[in-house]
């Protein structure tokens, strides 16, 4: 029988565990089902041994996952049963096998209501708490890493390969610690782009960054109806734009809810909830209501399956359905109240580009601050909403003295990845965080959708999208020169949205596009290192002007990681630049197959 690249083939026995079918594989470790004295459980294998030169430190973040786990103790957090070494060499976890589905699955399947998941969601927040008051951060949450059992519909926190807790070694080579993108909160990028020549610098991850991650997974559940499937979605944690309200793009979302999960998003970290304690009972106070907008699946089950028909609810009783997005944005513009905070950003955008237009580049604009959210009371506040405990929160870091710094990003000389596990200071701590009300919205709803991509097809003027400048993702130079061979310079073709063949498509500017090398291409370097198959993964940008290009506007496709063929993800830096044929209505026509250099920033 052929082995996996672990080492560990398929119908062996490690200590004890019989090993079976493949159940998912990572950056830093395969995972099998086993099988030991009629128990089964989730075999994790780390991939390499500590004498192979792996730059990732598997093994040595295999034993900080366990250290981790062992901490723990809780009903919806995996346990581990056991670990060890397999006979080659690699180290091993055996953890409880969660027979269930992806919190992704669960939705598509079973149609759950808003109350559901609000209960789902209180639950992990409650883990979550659990899990911080302990010293512990997951620093990956997404919708993949939540598991439903299939049993009693629990939620089970799982993979904890990239935690960290205090006093952790540091593994990371780069300024990020390892995560998945889309979940990263914006302050990581912007100490980034403001630590960018500082070697040494660490992003020390904070409580923030986890809420920031449950309002990415909430968000997309509320405005998903098939969060599986792969398609261009708006960056909810984007420089440039603040994420729109999940109401907007599904009107079964109540207001309230949706200004809760805003707040989880808040550019401002000070601004979110003082803690997944607090986040907790907001979770819970939702949960209770008995109003029975919260008893109304979250899609129409039609819209996730459309062989179901959507006509009963829970009880057979006929759904409540809410207006539909079309007259809800009708609506808006009939309601006195001050516009989304998302939309006074596109606005703005509008503004810069019309300015930078007449007064040419010498001219400098001012953008004031966004003004603090203050919204109308149509319910009154329960009072344990969002309020911080009245004793100070158990300390995330070791004892003893420290400076006091103001939330946001930080940087440490010497850091320890489980050291600044402290949460944002709330702003104001005495107070306690206002009770959240819901909004209005205004204005323009005819530009008001799911995504700023979306709102710029609906006919907001003038909008073009170009990309800041910008340095690697954490550990892509790295990846690049030893995982993958690639050397700064290094030229390679391909499709650049595998959507569409070889023609002249319209690209969304702003949105994620998957590109492919094809069969036909003749490069032997390329064949290399980046063989027929290899998939890229990124985002298409236009640019107006000849920044980058010598012939005029041109389409930018920035892909940050790359997925070669039987190989895991890595991080890169790779940019196309290719002919702008046309631009309209936030658009960008291009031909679908162009070159792309790899580069260490862009321009």
């Amino acid at each position: 029988m052929t082995a996996t690249p672990t080492g560990t083939p398929p119908g062996t026995h490690i200590d004890g565990w019989q090993v079976s079918k493949e159940l998912g594989n990572g950056g830093f470790a395969r995972v099998f089902l086993g099988e030991k004295n009629g128990n089964r459980g989730a075999i994790k294998v780390a991939r390499h041994r500590e004498v192979s030169g792996d730059f990732k430190q598997t093994h040595a973040r295999t034993l900080r996952e366990l250290t981790a786990l062992l901490m723990l103790d809780h009903p919806n957090i995996v346990r581990p049963q056991g670990h060890g070494y397999t006979a080659t060499g690699n180290v091993y976890l055996a953890l409880d096998y969660v027979d269930g589905w992806t919190l992704a699955e669960w939705s598509e399947r079973k149609h759950p209501t808003i109350r559901e998941i609000l209960s789902v969601f209180e639950k992990i927040a409650g883990a979550l708490s659990y899990m911080h008051r302990r010293g512990v951060l997951h620093r990956d949450l997404k919708l993949l890493n939540v598991l439903i059992r299939k049993s009693d519909g629990e939620p089970v926190i799982i993979d904890f390969s990239c935690a960290t807790y205090s006093l952790a070694e540091d593994l990371t080579e780069g300024g990020l610690p390892p995560g998945t993108e889309r979940y990263r909160a914006p302050e990581q990028f912007q100490f980034l782009r403001e630590h960018k020549d500082e070697h040494r610098a660490r992003y020390a991850f904070q409580v923030a960054d986890e809420i920031f991650a449950v309002g990415v997974m909430l968000h997309e559940l509320l405005t998903d109806p098939r969060p599986t499937e792969f398609r261009p979605r708006f960056a909810l944690n984007s420089q440039q734009f603040e994420p729109p309200p999940p109401r907007l793009a599904n009107a079964r979302v109540p207001e309230v809810l949706s200004d809760l999960v805003e707040s989880l998003l808040e550019r401002n970290p000070s601004r979110r909830p003082v803690d997944t304690e607090a986040l907790r009972r907001e979770f819970a106070d939702l949960r209770a209501d008995p109003i029975v907008d919260y008893d109304v699946p979250a899609h129409p089950p039609s819209e996730q399956h459309p062989s179901e028909p959507d006509t009963r609810g829970p009880l057979g009783a006929p759904l409540p359905i809410g207006p539909a997005p079309l007259k809800l944005h009708v609506a808006l513009l009939k309601r006195p109240h001050r516009p989304a905070r998302w939309l006074v950003a596109v606005a703005g955008v509008v503004a810069l580009v019309v300015a930078a237009a007449l007064w040419g580049p010498s001219a400098e604009i001012s953008v004031l601050p966004p003004e603090p959210r203050v919204s109308a009371s149509p319910r009154p506040p329960s009072a344990p909403r969002s309020t911080p405990p009245m004793t100070a929160p158990p300390a995330m870091s070791p004892p003893g003295p420290s400076p006091v710094a103001a939330p946001g990003p930080a940087i440490a000389a010497v850091p320890k990845e489980g050291s600044a596990l402290k949460n944002p200071a709330p702003e104001v701590l005495t107070q306690g965080r206002t009770s959240r009300m819901p909004k209005k919205f205004v204005a323009a709803a005819e530009c008001a959708s799911l995504s700023l991509v979306a709102a710029l097809a609906a006919g907001c003027p003038g909008a073009q999208i170009r990309p800041e400048s910008f340095t690697c993702p954490a550990g892509a130079e790295q990846a690049m020169r030893e995982n993958l061979h690639w050397t700064d310079g290094d030229k390679f073709t391909l499709v650049l949205d595998d959507r569409h063949g070889r023609e002249d498509v319209w690209f969304s500017a702003g949105a994620e596009v998957v590109g492919i090398v094809p069969k036909g291409t003749g490069a032997r370097r390329q064949l290399e290192v980046a063989p027929v198959g290899t998939r890229f993964y990124g985002k298409a940008y236009y640019l107006s002007d000849k920044m980058g290009r010598a012939d005029g506007p041109a389409l930018v496709v920035r892909y940050d990681r790359v997925k070669l063929p039987g190989q895991d993800e890595q991080p890169v830096c790779f940019v196309v630049e290719a002919t702008a044929k046309a631009f309209k209505d936030g658009k960008v026509k291009a031909f679908n197959w162009d070159g792309g250099t790899v580069v260490d920033r862009w321009p």
